[in-house]
């Protein structure tokens, strides 16, 4: 095999390996957010006030 898709094959192998974890912990971090955003009664005020149009 010549060495660039030995290169390619680990950067493969890789991505595959670190992508998911990765894509879980922004998703995990993204809803901490979210559900410490919705609890905030500003957020809670600005809501009300904007469904009442």
């Amino acid at each position: 095999m010549p060495p660039n898709l030995v290169g390619l094959g680990i950067g493969a192998i890789a991505s595959v390996a670190i992508f998911p974890p990765l894509l879980l912990g922004v998703a995990a971090l993204e809803g901490v957010y979210l559900w410490s955003v919705s609890s905030n009664p500003r957020f809670q005020r600005m809501v009300r006030s904007r469904r009442g149009r």
